[in-house]
C-alpha cells in the first residue's frame, strides 16, 4: 500500500518552482512540499502513488517519454504503463478512452495510425507476434515483438512526430526528435491569443529555421531514450511567467479556441521555412490540438474554447488539470480540487471539424489573407474596455 505522505506530496496544486536531481528525489515536486526519494516504476507501476492511483507522478530515471504530450500525460497518469513501455493496441486503445473520453472510432483510427506510422504492426497474436518473423529491433539494440511499442518509439522523425511542434525543437537529422520541452517556447503562445491575455508580450516574430541550437539542453541519450533529470521539465518551473499563468486563477476565465491554435501553427510553421510540413504531417499538428479543444471545450458570452492554464500546464508539465471537488455537506476532509475526468464523450467527426477550423485560419495568415494582428486588436478594444482584466472569478470546472 502507498505511504498516504508520499502521495500527498505528488498531489498538490501548488506549481513547482524548481526541480531537484532525479538520483535523489522525484524529478518535480510542488513548493513546500517534503522529498519524495527517487523510485522505479517497475512493469510501469508507481509504488508512490499506488498501482491503481491515476495522481500525477513525473517520470524516473529509466522511463522512455515521446514528444506526444497526450500520451506521456497518460503515463505520468498511470493511464498506460509509468515507464512508458510494453505498449500494445488494446493498452493505449484503453488508456485513451479512461484518460480522455476518446469515443471508440477516433482512439481505433489514433493507435492504429500511430503503430502504421512508425512502421510497427498493431497486431498482437500469442506465440505467432513472438516469432523473430514478426519482431522489430529497437534503436537501443532490444528487440520488440510484435504489436508491442513504447513511447521513444513514437518520436521516430516523420512518423507520427513532425517538425514545427508548438513546444519541441525539430529532429534536425536525428532520427528521433528531442522530447525535451523548451522553456521559453510555452509561454510565447499566450501572444497568439485573442482577445489580447492581461501581462502577456505580443506574438513572438517568426525567425527562420529556429533549431536545436536555440533550445536547452538535451537529456536525451545517444539512442533518443530520455534520462529525466532537470531539464526535462524546466520550462513550467523556471519561467516566471508561465508560472504565472498556470497559477492565478484569474486565467482559468481565458480560454484558447481554434482560431488561436490556428495563428500558433502559422507562427511556428513559418519558423521552419524554407521547410514546410507535408499534408499529412500538417494534418496531425492539427489534429492532436483539436482533440483537447475538444476534450476540455468550454462556453462562455463572448468566446468557446479551453481555460489556459490547462493547455499550458498540459504542454508544460505533461499533466491533467485540478477542478474544485463536488461539495460534500461541510466535511473538513474533503479535497478542495480534485483531478479532471471526462464528462462526455470526444468524437471522431467532431475532431475533424475543429480540425478543418484551425486549418482555415493558419491557411488564411500563411496566404496573407488574414487580418493583421493589430487590425485584430482593434476590434477586441471594446471588449477589453467593458471587462476588467485580468478577468476575476471562474474556476474552469466542468
Amino acid at each position: 500500500m502507498a505511504n498516504p505522505h508520499q502521495a500527498d506530496s505528488l498531489n498538490g496544486t501548488d506549481t513547482p518552482i524548481s526541480t531537484m536531481s532525479s538520483s535523489t528525489a522525484s524529478t518535480l515536486l510542488p513548493a513546500g512540499h517534503p522529498e519524495v526519494p527517487a523510485h522505479i516504476h517497475t512493469n510501469g507501476q508507481c509504488p508512490v502513488t499506488g498501482h491503481k492511483s491515476h495522481e500525477y507522478c513525473p517520470p524516473q530515471d529509466g522511463d522512455l517519454r515521446s514528444v506526444c504530450p497526450a500520451l506521456n500525460t497518460m503515463a505520468n497518469h498511470g493511464y498506460i504503463p509509468r515507464d512508458g513501455q510494453n505498449l500494445t493496441f488494446g493498452v493505449l486503445f484503453r488508456g485513451l478512452k479512461e484518460c480522455y473520453g476518446l469515443s471508440s472510432p477516433l482512439a481505433t483510427v489514433l493507435v492504429t495510425g500511430g503503430f502504421l506510422l512508425i512502421h510497427r504492426s498493431p497486431l498482437r497474436v500469442p506465440y505467432l507476434s513472438d516469432l523473430s518473423l514478426f519482431s522489430a529491433k529497437n534503436p537501443d539494440g532490444t528487440v520488440s515483438p510484435g504489436g508491442v511499442i513504447d513511447l521513444h518509439l513514437i518520436g521516430l522523425h516523420n512518423g507520427v512526430e513532425h517538425d514545427a511542434s508548438l513546444v519541441h525543437t525539430n529532429a534536425d537529422g536525428a532520427k528521433y526528435a528531442p522530447v525535451e520541452i523548451q522553456d521559453e517556447w510555452v509561454p510565447d503562445l499566450v501572444g497568439d491569443i485573442l482577445p489580447p491575455v492581461q501581462g502577456s508580450e505580443p506574438a513572438r516574430i517568426p525567425h527562420p529555421h529556429r533549431s536545436l541550437s536555440d533550445s536547452t539542453t538535451s537529456s536525451t541519450s545517444s539512442d533518443g531514450s530520455l534520462s529525466t533529470g532537470s531539464s526535462f521539465y524546466a520550462s513550467a518551473y523556471s519561467v516566471p511567467s508561465l508560472r504565472k499563468y498556470i497559477s492565478d486563477p484569474a486565467y482559468l476565465d481565458v480560454l484558447v479556441n481554434e482560431d488561436d491554435v490556428g495563428r500558433m501553427r502559422a507562427r511556428r510553421q513559418k519558423e521552419i521555412l524554407p521547410d514546410k510540413l507535408s499534408a499529412k504531417h500538417a494534418e496531425i499538428a492539427r489534429g492532436e490540438m483539436a482533440i483537447i479543444l475538444g476534450v476540455w471545450r468550454q462556453e462562455r458570452k463572448e468566446k468557446g474554447g479551453i481555460p489556459l492554464p490547462w493547455l499550458l500546464q498540459w504542454l508544460s508539465e505533461e499533466r491533467l488539470p485540478e477542478v474544485p471537488a463536488p461539495m460534500q455537506g461541510t466535511d473538513s476532509k474533503t479535497p478542495a480540487t480534485v483531478m479532471w475526468r471526462p464528462s462526455h464523450k470526444q468524437s471522431l467527426l467532431d475532431v475533424v471539424k475543429r480540425s478543418s477550423m484551425i486549418r482555415e485560419v493558419t491557411n488564411e495568415i500563411e496566404k496573407g489573407k488574414s487580418k493583421s494582428f493589430l487590425t485584430r486588436l482593434e476590434e477586441w478594444i471594446p471588449f477589453l474596455r467593458s471587462k476588467p482584466q485580468p478577468p476575476t472569478g471562474g474556476n474552469g470546472g466542468q
